[in-house]
Order: structure tokens, then sequence, then C-alpha cells
């Protein structure tokens, strides 16, 4: 799949305007980058408007801060966001991208935010309530965590206050290789309760599992996950050995 972006810009007083259209994937988020980063430099002010910017891996969020950072950071390089879905609004926050690229419901109310100076990042990921699987996963392994959080974070709290199955279902779904009979036979339901079970993943989600690249992702974050679970499993049946046994 040849993933595109169309950048238009159009330059105002003080400030450029920039329409993104086309899909942010990993082949398109370097030209993105430097293109954007260009552009910086050029107007030192510069509003995004990614209404018409389809994300396919949510990990490339990034891209918005890596180029206010190539072009100098704030104040020489201002940049905010209009125009973002829930869901890039959603993985914008838990990168943490919002801290140095804000996003408005407008482009007058964007440009004011690019005056602000940048809120201070946080260190560590953040995690939730909902997402007590994740939090358990940061403590051995914070990129593990992170990269869980971007693939599966909106499953897993969706599990977690729904009691629902998704991201067990996702991960035998995907491990048997996208067969709604085995993934049915491999956990005991039937194949119009696996067929209703991916479709609210991708309703969910908003990935394309059609797409061998979403998958790949998806399974690389359900295996994080499952190792990690059988690390506990193992940890809580297997308690630490007292000193009289070393």
């Amino acid at each position: 799949m040849n993933d595109a972006i169309e950048v238009v810009v159009q330059l105002g007083i003080g400030y450029a305007l920039v329409l993104l259209i086309g899909v942010l994937s990993i082949q398109t988020m370097a030209a993105l980058r430097t293109r954007l980063t260009d552009v910086l430099h050029q107007a030192g002010c510069v509003v995004a408007d990614v209404s018409r910017l389809e994300l396919r891996h949510p990990g490339c969020v990034s891209v918005f801060g890596a180029a206010v950072e190539q072009a100098g950071g704030w104040p020489a390089a201002r940049l905010a966001l209009t125009g973002a879905s829930p869901r890039m609004v959603t993985h914008l926050s838990s990168r943490h991208v919002r801290a140095t690229v804000p996003v408005a419901d407008s482009v007058l109310a964007a440009l004011a935010m690019t005056d602000q100076p940048p809120r201070q990042a946080r260190t560590e990921p953040e995690h939730d309530e909902g997402s007590p699987r994740i939090t358990a996963l940061a403590q051995t392994d914070p990129e593990g965590a992170r990269f869980v959080q971007e693939w599966l974070g909106l499953l897993i709290e969706h599990d977690a206050f729904g009691r629902s199955q998704l991201v067990t279902t996702l991960s035998t779904f995907l491990e048997c290789d996208c067969d709604h009979e085995g993934t049915a036979r491999a956990l005991g339901i039937h194949r119009s309760t696996v067929r209703y079970r991916i479709q609210r993943v991708g309703e969910i989600t908003q990935l394309d599992l059609h797409n061998a690249e979403m998958r790949y992702f998806l399974r690389a974050a359900t295996r994080i996950l499952d190792r990690s679970a059988a690390l506990v499993d193992a940890g809580t049946s297997n308690p630490e050995r007292t000193s009289t046994d070393q």
C-alpha cells in the first residue's frame, strides 16, 4: 500500500496555515516531518489542519513534536493543530505530543495557543485506573507499556469497564492467522461471537485489520501483553524463596 500526504500551505500575516490531506503512516511520517520543519523555518508559526488526515499508526503522531524540535523548538518554532479526530487527540495525549503541540477547535484558537509556552511533558507514561495491566507492565518494561498503550489502550480500557474480552479475542484471532473458525475453537465460543468481537475491535480502534502492517503491530502488542501476564502468573504461583532456601 502506497500511502501519501498532500501538504497545502497558505501563508498569512505572521503565520502559515497548512492543510494535511492523506494518510499519516510509517511510510509518510519522515516526509511530513521534513515538510513541516521547512514551513516552520519559513513562517515560525504554523497551524496545521488535520481534519482530512487519516492516522494509520498511532505512534506516528510524534511527527508533530519532532518537527517542532527539529525546527528549533518554542518560541522559534510554534505549531498547533486543529480538526483532530477524537482518536488522534487520544494518541496525541498518550504520547505527550500535546505538551509541545497544542490542539484547538479552530484556527483562531490554535493561533492563540501558539503564543503560550509549552507545558512540561511528563517523563512517565500515563496509565489510568482502567488499565491496570499496562500499569503492571510499566514496572518492568516502560517501552513495552508505551507500545501496548498506543495499540491496545482503547481496547484494554473497554474490556475493563465493559467486562468484555476484546483483547483476548484479538490476540487469539491474530495468532490463528485471522481465521474465525480457528479462533472460535480456541476460545470455545461461536464463530458469530468472534466476528462480532472483531468488528467491535475495528470500530473502537478505527484500525483496518485487513492491513498487514496493522496486524503486525497489533500482534506485537498482544504478545508483549501476553508475555507480561505470563510472568505475573509465574511470579504468583512461584513466590520468592526465603533466605533459608539459598
